[in-house]
């Protein structure tokens, strides 16, 4: 049994200026994908999609337990209006939550106190709050620890995300970003450009220029944030604005884009066998 809790690599790579790159599963979650990924060594974290996907408690554990033979911080993705959904999800060992649409700084709030414990002796800068104790679950390798390191490290190494999806929540993400124990603010180009009326156009210029709004409202509170950045120039644009927590796509994307790649072939062989037929001779 491991003797020590490991920091969160993701959060580490951010608090020292780095960039993390993220992967997404959700359609396709399942234990020998998240190795799959893993292997890849191309991402440094795995976000699972359980706002959109009904993935249970027990199979995000066995996704977690999976991660954890890899460098690989793993994100849940979830609509955090549950206490009990919060603290069960984080029981799961993942390294962080990524709420989605989260409306106010008041939301924010029950969020942080949901996810933090009470830890009578916090170090500086340790935010607090009333998450309920087990202590004997994966996130703590099942009791192995001293309660109170326990509750330090949870406190200080789950990434707390939240998720500027809508136009209410963009005039309330400085605020939002503000609160204590909000680690950093998510953009959601897709969510946003479905609430203004331009349903997948993550380029039009008013998702253009959200994007903008919430990375200053990230950077006049000192938190990181990140986006979908779909393609090369979405990605450099949103490196140029300071984002640090950037996902790609992930299994959807790969599917697609291998099913296409895959059906080349076939279009080779195709004309080949076209080439190679006997031709029909019209008078």
């Amino acid at each position: 049994m491991s003797n020590q809790l490991h920091p969160n690599r993701a959060l580490a790579k951010i608090r020292s200026g780095g960039v993390v790159s993220v992967y997404v599963t959700g359609n396709f979650a399942s234990p020998r994908h998240v190795d799959f990924v893993g292997h890849s060594r191309l991402f440094d974290a795995i976000w699972f999609d359980l706002e959109h996907f009904d993935i249970p408690t027990q199979e995000l554990a066995t996704l977690n337990l999976v991660a954890k033979a890899h460098p690989l911080t793993t994100i849940a993705r979830i609509k955090a209006s549950d206490y009990q959904v919060v603290m069960r999800t984080l029981e799961t060992g993942v390294g962080g939550l990524m709420c989605s649409m989260v409306a106010d700084a008041a939301e924010a709030q029950r969020i942080v106190s949901w996810s933090k414990f009470n830890n009578p002796q916090p170090v500086a800068g340790e935010i607090i709050g009333q998450r309920g104790w087990n202590g004997g679950n994966i996130d703590s390798s099942y009791a192995a620890f001293p309660a109170i390191e326990y509750m330090r490290h949870q406190n200080t190494q789950t990434m707390i995300l939240c998720q500027i999806e809508h136009e209410q929540a963009l005039t309330e993400a400085a605020e939002i970003a503000a609160v204590p124990g909000v680690d950093g603010l998510f953009f959601g180009p897709g969510d946003y450009s479905t609430s203004i009326g331009v349903p997948g156009q993550i380029a039009h210029l008013s998702v253009r220029s959200a994007m903008e709004k919430v990375a200053h409202a990230a950077r006049a509170a000192g938190k990181f944030w990140g986006t979908v950045a779909v393609g090369p120039e979405m990605y450099a644009d949103a490196i140029g604005l300071g984002a640090q927590f950037l996902c790609p796509g992930g299994d959807l994307k790969v599917m697609t884009f291998g099913l296409r790649e895959l059906a080349k072939t076939l279009v080779v062989k195709r004309a080949a066998a076209v080439a190679d037929s006997p031709k029909v001779r019209y008078p």
